[in-house]
């Protein structure tokens, strides 16, 4: 009989029966705990997410260049042929790991009683998730602050944006102004032919960010206003989709398309639980190999913050 989706996520570390076993899921347990994961995670479940069956993969760009075609003329070939655009980026994942440490008394005690493992091993589940979305937009590996041990694991969104030359940096000036001069000064330096598609466009915002344009978006008092600020529902900028996302710093905007934004995700995983019955705990180990930011193309992306 084949297994089912529940059945699949359960071997997926999401409950304590099947993480008892423990070891490394096969493949299509480890996609099924991807979806899992991505599904947690509205910016993982947007961008491009692919799954690596070892710790390198090729993002590869083919595009074909503008005015090309010619006036045929009898009895002679062209002179020149079209040009095509390549670009390759590659992932390459390191290994990571979740280590959490669950008190049996707290279980024994608590009011959820057996429930209480798993649910906390959802919530461990979901944190992974957060986690990579955190570190895909802060991780900076030469970072020497208190949360070093966390955010050198890999070089994030932010930092390869600011560091590549071929990215389009707009100076905010510390500019709050979203409606008049952040967003149309970041959209008018996307080059044209990445705005053919607007639907795939992205301003990558923080919450904060968010909040602050539908507030700028409602000092009229109109009936639509009023709509704004009761369902906090994001308009669009000129067909743009404007995203908030927990883990951005405020001082930064991101413009690409969604897609043009990749994190890759090894499906080796390995989740363990073991009893440690003189300790009074239950230790529990998760471990992937992940690369939690790369471009895809440079030239797509838009980034803002105050240069100066």
């Amino acid at each position: 009989m084949p297994i089912s989706n529940r059945q699949l996520i359960s071997k997926a570390a999401i409950t304590t029966a099947d993480l008892a076993t423990g070891g490394r899921l096969n493949p299509e347990q480890a996609d099924k705990f991807i979806d899992y994961m991505v599904d947690q995670s509205a910016f993982l479940k947007d961008i491009r997410t692919e799954r690596m069956d070892s710790p390198t993969k090729d993002l590869d760009f083919i595009g074909v260049e503008s005015r090309i075609i010619r006036k045929g003329v009898e009895a002679t070939e062209p002179t020149e042929t079209a040009g095509i655009q390549t670009s390759k980026k590659q992932l390459n994942t390191v290994e990571v790991i979740l280590p959490a440490d669950i008190s049996i008394s707290f279980l024994e005690d608590n009011i959820e009683r057996a429930k209480a493992e798993d649910h906390i091993a959802r919530m461990l589940a979901m944190q992974f998730a957060n986690d990579l979305t955190d570190l895909a937009w802060n991780g900076d590996i030469a970072d020497t602050g208190p949360f070093k041990d966390f955010l050198t694991i890999d070089d994030g969104f932010i930092k390869l944006a600011k560091g590549s030359v071929s990215t389009h940096k707009f100076d905010t000036n510390a500019s709050t102004d979203y409606k008049g001069v952040v967003f149309p000064g970041m959209l008018g330096m996307l080059p044209n032919k990445w705005k053919a598609n607007k639907a795939e466009l992205r301003f990558y915002v923080s919450p904060t960010v968010a909040e602050d344009y539908i507030e700028q978006l409602t000092t009229r008092q109109t009936a639509w206003a009023d709509e704004l600020l009761q369902t906090g529902k994001l308009p669009q900028y000129k067909g743009v989709t404007i995203f908030p996302v927990d883990f951005i710093p405020d001082d930064v905007i991101v413009l690409t398309p969604r897609k043009n934004l990749a994190t890759g995700i090894q499906r080796e995983f390995t989740n363990d639980r073991e009893r440690k019955p003189r300790k009074r705990v239950i230790e529990y180990t998760m471990t992937s190999r992940v690369d939690v930011a790369q471009i895809v193309v440079d030239d797509a992306l838009v980034i803002g913050y105050d240069i100066a």
